[in-house]
């Protein structure tokens, strides 16, 4: 039981440490989201600003990333748990081409939208330097939190339940 109790301590405290981290760089609490415009994987066209009136996690992510792998099934988990009308995740592939996410969307079975930003436009936009990067997006269109690294169901929740507040 004293295992369960430290691995949960020091998982609290990388969560923690990894909260303070979340304010470099990129785009700036409140800021307006930047819009864009791109495909999914069946070659439709999607924007940001499709999805107003949503909570919505910006989740970057590319396979050479090893957080990322080891986060998609829990991510694919946590997203059927949590789709609704208020709350969509968009999982955005960082200048990989589209096999790369087909392939991904296969082995994990992904169900979440996965565009694609083959150029690095998309990622450019918001500041993109770590990966995993992840951005919430309230139901105005603007920029709520940014958090690097792996994130999870509880902290999803929160930040759902947080926005669709407002």
């Amino acid at each position: 039981m004293n295992t369960v109790r430290l691995i949960s301590f020091l998982t609290l405290t990388a969560l923690l440490f990894t909260s303070c981290q979340n304010n470099r760089g990129g785009i700036p609490k409140g800021e307006k989201a930047p819009d864009f415009e791109t495909i999914d994987l069946h070659g439709n066209p999607h924007r940001l600003s499709d999805f107003k009136g949503k909570v919505v996690m910006l989740y970057f992510w590319a396979d050479w990333c090893p957080a990322c792998k080891k986060e998609f099934p829990e991510t694919q988990e946590y997203y059927r748990k949590l789709k609704s009308d208020d709350f969509e995740l968009i999982a955005i592939n960082v200048s990989q081409p589209r096999e790369t996410s087909e392939e991904f969307q296969r082995k994990y079975k992904a169900t979440f939208p996965m565009l694609l930003d083959t150029d690095g436009k998309i990622s450019k936009q918001y500041g993109i330097e770590e990966l995993p990067t992840n951005y919430f997006i309230d139901p105005e269109g603007k920029i709520a939190r940014r958090i690097v690294g792996w994130i999870g169901e509880p902290q999803v929740k929160v930040m759902i339940n947080q926005l669709s507040k407002k």
